[in-house]
C-alpha cells in the first residue's frame, strides 16, 4: 500500500485550513479586534492538523465525504484549541509557553484569552449543529459532543486533575484525569462519522479507537513533561512536577509508561481491524498512532505536540 499519512495531510490540509478560516467566530462588534487578532493567533500556529485529518478519517471510514465532515472537524480543533488557552491560563496550569510561542494569555491578557476560549467553544457546538445531515444526527452529535466535553468528560477530566494528588493516584483518579485528553479524542474519531450517518457498531468501534489513542497520547505526554525540553516540545515542560499532580511517569517510570502506551496503541488498532478489516483508512489512522508513539518514545515530540 503507497498511501501515508503525509501523503493524505498534504492533500486535504489546504481544505481544512480554509474551513477553518472560514468559520472563525471573528466579531463584528466595534472593539473586538484584539479578540479577532486573539482568534487569528490561537488557531492559525502552523502544524499538521492532526484532530481535524482523523475526524476526516472517521467520516471516511463509514462511506462519508471530506466535504460533509469538514465542519465536524473544524469544531473538533476549535474544541482542542480552546482546552489548550484554558489549560494555559494562571489559574489552571500557568503556562506561558505554547506551540512554540507565548501563550494566549500571555500575549493578550487573561481576560481576551477566556473570551477567545468560549468564542472558540460556542462556535464548536454551532457548526457540529450546522453539520448534521438530519434531526436525529444532530442529536446523536450534540449528545455526544456534550457528554464528551462536559462534567463528566474533559472539564470532568480537568477538575480531577487540578484536584488530584501523588498521594491519592489510585487507578479510578487516574482514569478520570485522563477524560481531559481521552473524551476529546474520542470526540475526534466519532464526530465525522456520526455526520456521515455510521451505525451504532461503527461509532463504538471508532469510539474505542479514539479513547485508546487519547489514553495514550496522556501516557506519552505525562512521559514527554517529565524527560522532554521546552524548544523542542514547544510548550511549558515539568507541570506535573511543578504542581505536585500524578503522572503515568510517576507511578511506571519511563520504560513502563512506554509500554503501556504501546499496548494502548495496539488495542486501539485492533478494535479497528476487527471492525472494518483492511481499508485505507484503518491503515491511515494506525500510522498515525504509531508515528504519535515513536514520535514521543523516541524523544522526538515535536511533530506532534505543536500540531
Amino acid at each position: 500500500m503507497t498511501d501515508s499519512l503525509p501523503t493524505f495531510i498534504a492533500h486535504h490540509r489546504p481544505a481544512v485550513e480554509a474551513a477553518l478560516a472560514e468559520h472563525l467566530p471573528l466579531s463584528s462588534q466595534p472593539g473586538a479586534d484584539r479578540m479577532n487578532e486573539a482568534l487569528h493567533y490561537a488557531v492559525f500556529p502552523g502544524g499538521k492538523r492532526w484532530r481535524p485529518m482523523l475526524t476526516l478519517l472517521g467520516a471516511l471510514i463509514v462511506g462519508g465525504t471530506v466535504k460533509r465532515a469538514l465542519p465536524a472537524a473544524c469544531a473538533v480543533e476549535f474544541l482542542h484549541t480552546s482546552s489548550l488557552i484554558l489549560d494555559d491560563l494562571p489559574a489552571m496550569d500557568d503556562a506561558d509557553l505554547r506551540r512554540g510561542r507565548a501563550s494566549l494569555h500571555i500575549a493578550f491578557g487573561e481576560g481576551i484569552a477566556l473570551l477567545t476560549a468560549l468564542a472558540l467553544l460556542n462556535q464548536a457546538y454551532a457548526l457540529m449543529a450546522c453539520a448534521a445531515r438530519d434531526t436525529a444526527a444532530m442529536q446523536r452529535l450534540l449528545c455526544e459532543a456534550t457528554r464528551c466535553i462536559g462534567s463528566d468528560g474533559m472539564i470532568g477530566g480537568q477538575v480531577a486533575d487540578l484536584e488530584s494528588s501523588p498521594a491519592f493516584a489510585d487507578a479510578a483518579v487516574m482514569a478520570s484525569r485522563n477524560l481531559k485528553t481521552t473524551a476529546l479524542t474520542r470526540l475526534m474519531m466519532t464526530s465525522g462519522a456520526i455526520v456521515a450517518g455510521a451505525n451504532e457498531t461503527d461509532i463504538a468501534a471508532l469510539a474505542h479507537f479514539g479513547e485508546s489513542f487519547g489514553a495514550a497520547y496522556q501516557v506519552c505526554d505525562d512521559l514527554m513533561d517529565e524527560t522532554g525540553e521546552r524548544d523542542a516540545l514547544g510548550k511549558t515542560v515539568r507541570q506535573d512536577g511543578r504542581h505536585r499532580r500524578p503522572s503515568f511517569v510517576a507511578d511506571l517510570g519511563p520504560e513502563g509508561s512506554a509500554r503501556l502506551a504501546a499496548s494502548l496503541i495496539e488495542a486501539g488498532k485492533q478494535a479497528l481491524r476487527e471492525r472494518f478489516g483492511p481499508r485505507r483508512e484503518v491503515y491511515l489512522l494506525a500510522q498515525a498512532a504509531d508515528f504519535m508513539l515513536s514520535s514521543y518514545v523516541a524523544t522526538r515530540p515535536a511533530a506532534f505536540a505543536r500540531s
